[in-house]
């Protein structure tokens, strides 16, 4: 028998390289992940995901909802507290000392605003197709000043390149090739890779200016935004892929909710491209000094509809034209350096806004609520002396919290994109933002925090994303889908085939691998958020997505129980593990779910008579361990 390796390629979004300025520690966050294939030399790459990872974060200790953030990586096994070698440090003082505070813009009682006595200019814009975007907002172009203010650099984003390795044995004789389980601590074969590929996005925060941010704010809703840079021919294939899928999932959702709201009259106007051609005029208006009132308050409704309704979703609002600063020449770079601490734009750059959730993810929400209660700055009473932070509320209801709240936010935002025909294909901990309904959005983080009805799940990064059809059609996917018996789309087998079984199966794997990802980040979650060190000091067993991968995949075959009988071993898990022992194993067997989703629809493929429904991600909504008190 002669050995070989298979490798199967992955890409998966890297959230930024977390800063975070809390008792001066500083601290970078994990990774998502997501999955494409190749092939090389007499290796075959079984998984080669891209994920988003933080490379830089900043906080400037002025926003509330910063100010004390904590973000934790783990991805190098170390234990909790500690920081990664990889992390990036820097003196928030020495980076902040030339930072120029930005005054507030305000442009409502400027001159040139004043239109009524004024002959307005149109220009025309040719009409688009509201097919794909019912908002407009993959064409809608914010004026850098007059409509976005970028308020501070917030960090740099790249991702990782995580590669799962397949290896074979092969007949000497036939040259058939039988699938063998590498050697676990064989450091000559490694069942995961990773390399990096240094940051391709900048993040900023942001305002909206003007009339729309007043508007904004006499109606309770949020000024902020997200704003961020891709540069580079990846990154700007990133941003292209974040728009197309952002634009489709966002219009999906609002017209279920405006046929279930019985709004048909607004679901026409939009659909007729009223909101489009709008959106389309912002900039070519703005250019005349023309006021855009339609787009304003269409801008408002759907950030309305966005914050009432708990959408699911970082929603993308447009992209910001920066030809007025390239065109200025009386523009000073230094003047960008001075005023956010970072070089200026680069030429041919995608600016990109979104609505604003904070910073907190469900990778910075990884660590047990021990030690996050113990990284909360000190509070002091009537005399001047410090007063000892509250005990944490009972587990029962961090339990209930974890379960209902943030594990069900989760599939509920994965659920929405599937029904949408959008799988998100980059799944990690870091793709999930816990944000709160409130205007402290650290709150949903907070180690006190047990209220379900404030918290808010957002799906972001939406980079690698693709309609559910599109994914099917893949040849990576195809690749992936063979080692579950699922011949790929356009194969030999697919085309000797009468019936879409095959096309039927592909589709259903794509999906199922969004389920597979998020089993991990609910072990990530579940095994981290709700540990009971017994000291602050105490070693935790490793957590990260590489190591729960080789337990439950590697070592323990994918076998459930023997994998429930190791987590049970470790005192520091007792907690966790009789919250999923309840209502029979309903936790266990949810993880199952999950992680085994592609094994079952393999199975399932592999019945030819088989009419049994497969589980999906709304399904799972009423799993029975979502009901437990």
């Amino acid at each position: 028998m002669v050995s070989s390796l298979a490798c199967y390629s992955n890409v998966a979004f890297i959230v930024p390289n977390v800063l975070g300025f809390a008792s001066g520690t500083f601290i970078s966050p994990p990774l998502s992940s997501l999955s494409t294939s190749c092939h090389h030399g007499g290796a075959a790459r079984t998984r080669n995901e891209k994920q988003w990872q933080p490379l830089l974060l900043m906080s400037n200790g002025n926003n509330e909802d910063t100010e004390n953030e904590i973000f934790y990586d783990d991805f190098s096994g170390q234990s909790i507290g500690e920081v990664g070698d990889g992390s990036t440090s820097a003196s928030p003082s020495s980076f902040l000392a030339d930072q120029a505070e930005l005054p507030d813009f305000d442009d409502m009682d400027d001159p040139q605003n004043q239109q009524q006595d004024k002959e307005l200019i149109s220009i025309p814009l040719p009409k688009t197709n509201s097919q794909d975007d019912l908002t407009g907002a993959t064409l809608r172009e914010f004026s850098f000043g007059p409509d976005i203010l970028l308020t501070n650099y917030a960090g740099s984003l790249g991702f990782d390149q995580v590669t799962d390795w397949q290896y074979f044995a092969t007949d000497a004789y036939s040259g058939e090739r039988t699938p063998v389980s590498p050697m676990p601590m064989d450091p000559s074969q490694p069942a995961r890779t990773r390399s990096s590929s240094g940051s391709v996005v900048r993040l900023f925060r942001g305002e909206i200016g003007g009339k729309l941010a007043s508007k904004l704010r006499s109606r309770g809703l949020d000024s902020r935004v997200w704003v961020k840079e891709y540069s580079g021919e990846d990154a700007i294939n990133l941003a292209r892929a974040e728009k197309k899928g952002l634009g489709r999932l966002q219009s999906a959702w609002l017209e279920e909710y405006l046929e279930n709201k019985n709004k048909i009259d607004l679901l026409e106007r939009m659909e007729d491209g009223e909101w489009i051609e709008a959106a389309q005029r912002r900039y070519v208006d703005g250019l005349t000094n023309t006021p855009t009132p339609k787009d304003d308050e269409n801008l408002i409704t759907f950030l309305d509809l966005l914050s009432s309704q708990k959408a699911q979703f970082a929603a993308i609002l447009g992209e910001m034209n920066l030809n007025d600063y390239y065109d200025d020449e009386t523009t000073n770079p230094n003047e960008w350096y001075k005023s956010l601490g970072v070089k200026p734009p680069q030429p041919g750059s995608v600016w990109l806004v979104f609505d604003y959730h904070g910073l907190a993810t469900a990778a910075s929400y990884a660590v047990p609520s021990k030690i996050r209660r113990s990284k909360l700055p000190p509070k002091r009473g009537m005399f001047g002396g410090i007063v000892e932070a509250p005990a944490l509320p009972p587990f029962k209801e961090r339990a209930r919290y974890m379960a209902q709240g943030v594990l069900k936010g989760m599939l509920n935002a994965v659920a929405t994109a599937h029904e949408a025909g959008i799988v998100h294909r980059s799944i990690g901990r870091n793709s999930f933002i816990l944000s709160s309904v409130g205007q402290d959005k650290q709150e949903a983080t907070s180690p006190y925090a047990v209220v379900v009805a404030r918290l808010r799940v957002i799906l972001s990064d939406w980079g690698f994303s693709a309609t559910v059809e599109e994914a099917a059609q893949g040849k990576e996917l195809g690749v992936r889908s063979r080692m579950f018996g699922i011949p790929a789309v356009g194969s030999y087998d697919d085309k000797r085939t009468e019936n879409d079984r095959i096309s039927v199966a592909a589709e259903e794997f794509a999906l199922a691998e969004d389920l597979h990802s998020l089993g991990f980040v609910f072990l990530g979650v579940l095994f981290t958020t709700l540990a009971e060190p017994a000291t602050l000091s105490v070693q935790m067993p490793p957590t990260d997505d590489d190591s729960w991968q080789r337990l439950f995949s590697d070592i323990f075959e994918k076998d459930m129980g023997n994998f429930r009988d190791y987590c049970a071993n470790e005192d520091i898990w007792d907690g966790v593990v009789e919250l999923l022992d309840r209502e029979e194993g309903a936790g266990w067997d949810l993880l199952g779910d999950l992680l085994l989703a592609r094994e079952r629809l393999g199975e399932w493929y592999k019945e030819e008579k088989n009419d049994a429904e497969l589980v999906s991600a709304s399904d799972l909504l009423d799993h029975p361990f979502f009901k437990i008190r």
